[in-house]
């Protein structure tokens, strides 16, 4: 038998192309500075020669592992789904790979993935927490791995994060059926173990009473997860119980969306008999019949200032804010208008 070929090494590639090993490197992690016939030089090397980088070895030298974990609560939430696809753009762009957990709201597994970012598998981490009981914050201070907090932001928290105004956001939405005319309104919020839903609750009390709408006119109804069936069958208690409410808000699309199932399902119509507001504007608000009005909470640009606070927290840079918050935008579509006449 004959003897075994050795890897070749990134000083073989470098000797092969005549340039220095630095140059390899800055091809390698797309780094700029580097002619475009370089950089096809040293690639052709790479592939004849089956380079194949030790990335074990380079995060045994630097100390890095040029890896960022997102900790979320479900990643089929189209909400999520969203945050998670304009983090791993951002990342990827800039050198990093982006491994995502889900929890599932569960808090024992969300210590457990914390845990494992903790033993030195990444560099930071980002994460949306699934109650303000977040145990996993201790563990990523002990091994001195930062971290961001994305949208679900616990209470109490001082670290960096970005965030929505959530009481801005609802209070957006709420006042929008109130110019509209509406005083009979039933609003449909979250689970109540997350700071978020009770800023939106704040938002919510706050328009209301400014306006001086009677309690007797006011129905919540409150729900445990942000699924389609829970927003459907809080609108179909709404219907049975509050038949005098003309206006629903809603504290995420996806419940708006069931609701509005609700509401088609009781041979009613939207916005003619009632009218449906939600939050988030995820992608499939725009294409619903009618479309829906929401309030735009720009994911992508929240997911990527996550990102860019985390690799500058990464790099060493002088960071002005650590806590950013984002101002929301109500987005005005057919789901909404004037209510019906008596």
């Amino acid at each position: 038998m004959g003897a075994k070929r050795n890897s070749p090494t990134m000083l073989d590639v470098a000797n092969a192309v005549g340039v220095s090993k630095q140059t390899v490197s800055a091809v390698i992690n797309d780094k700029p500075g580097i002619t475009p016939e370089t950089r096809a030089r040293v690639l052709a090397a790479i592939q004849q020669m089956e380079y194949r980088p030790d990335r074990v070895a380079r995060s045994l030298a630097t100390g890095r592992t040029q890896t960022i974990a997102l900790i979320v609560s479900d990643i089929s939430s189209p909400f999520i789904a969203k945050m998670a696809v304009a983090a791993e753009d951002y990342a990827h762009a800039h050198g990093y790979r982006l491994v995502v957990y889900n929890t599932h709201d569960d808090t024992r597994r969300e210590r457990t993935y914390f845990n494992a970012a903790s033993e030195g598998a990444v560099d930071g981490v980002l994460f949306s927490s699934a109650t303000d009981q977040n145990e996993g914050l201790a563990i990523l201070r002990s091994a001195g791995i930062p971290a961001v907090a994305l949208d679900r932001v616990p209470d109490p928290y001082s670290g960096p994060c970005v965030m929505v105004d959530n009481t801005l956001a609802m209070r957006l939405a709420t006042d929008h059926l109130l110019d509209l005319g509406h005083t009979h309104i039933a609003y449909i919020n979250g689970p109540q173990h997350l700071r978020m839903t009770r800023e939106r609750d704040q938002g919510f009390r706050q328009a209301v009473q400014a306006r001086a709408i009677p309690a007797a006119n006011i129905r919540v109804e409150g729900t445990d997860n942000w699924d389609l069936q829970s927003g459907h069958d809080a609108m179909r208690r709404i219907l049975m119980e509050a038949p005098h409410v003309t206006a629903v808000l809603v504290s995420a699309d996806v419940l708006a969306i069931g609701a509005m199932r609700a509401v088609h399902a009781a041979g009613l119509r939207v916005p003619d008999d009632i009218s449906i507001v939600g939050m988030d504007d995820i992608d499939i608000a725009a294409f619903q019949n009618p479309p829906l009005t929401t309030v735009r909470q720009f994911i992508a640009e929240l997911a990527t200032l996550g990102v860019r606070l985390l690799l500058d927290i990464l790099n060493g840079n002088e960071i002005e804010k650590t806590g950013r918050v984002l101002c929301p935008e109500l987005v005005v579509r057919q789901s909404s208008g004037p209510p019906r006449r008596a």
